[in-house]
């Protein structure tokens, strides 16, 4: 079974649906803002909660075709082409949210996460606008693009005064940059925000 349209990429002729990066952008910082206010305990115990109850419904739209069918065609704005059979980007982006908050410190959490939630969409919007070469199938300028919004996100963080400023921080927008402009699987809402964030607390964030 294959949608009729594809996200997540920036393809040279890809046109990532709209609602899918407005979900993107909206349900992915709904995690990180959460995170700046709430306690890491409640933090783990929600995402935990979510993150068990996505992937019950995963097994269960897998194992269960009509159901899998029936998802799908109300979620398709949502979803990836693929996502049909295999984990929706939005599950590993919870789970990759409860490993961030066990895992790491509140501000490398918080950061890894907004770098996944503005840095991504930000990169396909910008990217598959511009000709010109490409690498693994994106646009080089997409990644800056992501840097861009990235070292923002940094400077927001810092100066609302929640946060103590570490060179790592910037460090760990740029290795989210990278990750989302190479191929690494599973999926990049789930390696992006892993791969920053355990940059970051390498580097003493």
């Amino acid at each position: 079974m294959t949608l009729p349209l594809r996200g997540g990429g920036r393809e040279a002729g890809g046109q990532p649906p709209v609602p899918r990066r407005f979900f993107h952008i909206a349900a992915g910082s709904t995690i990180p803002i959460a995170g700046i206010f709430l306690p890491e305990s409640v933090m783990v115990a929600g995402l935990g909660i979510v993150s068990a109850g996505g992937l019950g419904m995963e097994i269960a739209r897998f194992k269960v075709e009509w159901l899998n069918q029936c998802l799908v065609r109300w979620l398709a704005p949502l979803l990836k082409a693929d996502e049909d059979r295999r984990i929706t980007g939005a599950t590993y982006m919870v789970i990759a949210g409860l490993i961030a908050f066990l895992l790491f410190d509140t501000v490398v959490a918080v950061s890894a996460m907004l770098f996944l939630a503005l840095g991504d969409p930000a990169a396909a919007l910008v990217g598959r606008r511009m000709p010109g070469p490409r690498l693994f199938g994106k646009s080089p300028v997409g990644t800056i693009a992501f840097l861009v919004v990235s070292l923002l996100i940094v400077a927001v963080l810092v100066g609302s005064g929640r946060f103590p400023y570490h060179w790592a921080l910037l460090v760990g927008g740029a290795v989210a940059a990278l990750v989302e402009l190479a191929p690494v699987p599973p999926d990049d809402n789930l390696t992006i925000p892993l791969a920053a964030g355990g940059a970051m607390h390498l580097l003493g964030a």
